[in-house]
């Protein structure tokens, strides 16, 4: 398996001030994303959706997981998720969201 990406385009009134995001996905559903975070200094950070049990409080069926790893650019974080496609698929069973 592969993961692919997909750049997302803000929209609307004030889309061109929102910061970047990459959606990536699994399979054509989506898993994750990459996002540009304004307080590391515009830099990059991965994101993934994590299956979980459901409780009464949370009942969400997932969870957000962010990696501690930081890039300068969203190249540098498409290359490590490349890279590490089967150690993330090993150690996080990602949660698909349906389209």
């Amino acid at each position: 398996m592969k993961f692919t990406f997909k750049k997302y385009r803000h929209t609307g009134r004030y889309g061109s001030f929102e910061l970047d995001q990459t959606i990536i996905k699994l399979k054509k559903k989506e898993v994750g994303y990459i996002a540009e975070k304004k307080h590391l200094g515009y830099k990059y950070q991965i994101s993934f959706a994590i299956k979980k049990e459901p409780t009464k409080e949370k009942p969400a069926p997932f969870k957000w997981i962010t990696l501690k790893y930081i890039y300068e650019t969203e190249k540098e974080a498409r290359e490590f998720i490349n890279a590490n496609t089967e150690k993330i698929m090993k150690q996080f069973d990602l949660y698909q969201f349906e389209n």
